[in-house]
């Protein structure tokens, strides 16, 4: 698990630096976002954009983590 988050990481801070990238696209799958079907969401723990089937909402703490931080806690 740890190598594989390693890798998120690296993937991210290249994907990161294209700022066009990370207003349009999520990070962690790479799809592009849309209005309505696949509207942006910002990671409570990364503060990357992500998609709506990369996170999931935490009601306790009233914010959206990403699938990799959710592993990393």
């Amino acid at each position: 698990m740890k190598q594989k988050l390693d890798e998120e990481g690296s993937k991210c801070s290249i994907l990161s630096k294209h700022q066009k990238f990370v207003e349009h696209c999520c990070m962690r799958c790479c799809s592009p976002f849309t209005f309505l079907v696949n509207t942006k969401r910002r990671c409570g723990d990364c503060k990357f954009n992500v998609c709506k089937s990369c996170c999931s909402y935490q009601k306790h703490e009233k914010v959206w983590i990403c699938c990799v931080c959710q592993q990393a806690r």
